[in-house]
């Protein structure tokens, strides 16, 4: 793979990091504002939609490398 499909690469591993911690984040608070403060409880509730947002990011990840891939040089 080229030098500028790697440096694409890992802006987009840099963006899906981000956009899985901002939305864990939002969720918790979200979720901790539901449960009246009981933060543990926000952090079980959310795990089925962190897994599923973990998910999304991976498979992102992967297509747009295969899409990477594909691109000539």
């Amino acid at each position: 793979m080229s030098e500028q499909k790697n440096k694409l690469l890992k802006l987009m591993r840099f963006w899906l990091f981000g956009t899985f911690v901002i939305v864990w984040a939002s969720i918790t608070v979200y979720i901790g504002m539901l449960t009246g403060g009981d933060w543990l409880a926000a952090i079980v509730a959310g795990w089925q939609i962190w897994g599923a947002v973990a998910v999304l990011c991976i498979v992102s990840y992967f297509v747009y490398k295969y899409i990477l891939s594909r691109r000539p040089d």
